[in-house]
């Protein structure tokens, strides 16, 4: 199976999604040790608003754009399709941690909120996009080659 991912003509600076990755993972990993969910309930609407707006909305998005400009990173643009993609899986991670925690399956919620963690700091720290091989899975399920 070859990796395959969402294009479009779009870009974004990869700097700032994976600046985004690490906040992200900062926020759920603080989840996990102090057992406090209620900031899955803010990612949830920062990962809504960058998978399905144009994020302007995103306070994580214009957080990250504040500290590329200071740190003066120079711009790596990047497609933007599969970063839409990956904030909705993020977007659908946080409502299945929301619900096992809501359900009181509080193990479930500690897991998918590890393997978010994981997710995160892939892209942040490595610039691997799980998304895209997920992505490629559905594509296989579906019959597309991938």
């Amino acid at each position: 199976m070859e990796l395959s991912c969402p294009i479009s003509a779009e870009r974004i600076n990869e700097n700032v999604v994976r600046i985004i990755a690490f906040m992200v993972a900062v926020i759920a990993t603080a989840c996990l040790i102090f057992g406090n969910y209620w900031a899955i309930v803010f990612l949830i609407f920062d990962f809504a608003s960058r998978a399905f707006t144009s994020g302007k909305f995103s306070l994580l998005r214009f957080i990250a754009m504040k500290i590329d400009q200071k740190l003066a990173l120079p711009k790596q643009m990047k497609d933007l399709a599969p970063k839409k993609f990956a904030a909705t899986l993020g977007f659908v991670f946080c409502l299945l941690i929301t619900a096992m925690f809501l359900f009181d399956f509080p193990l479930a919620a500690m897991v998918f909120t590890a393997v978010m963690v994981l997710f995160a700091l892939l892209e942040s720290l490595f610039a691997i996009c799980v998304g895209c091989y997920v992505y490629s899975f559905l594509q296989l399920l579906k019959g597309n080659k991938a």
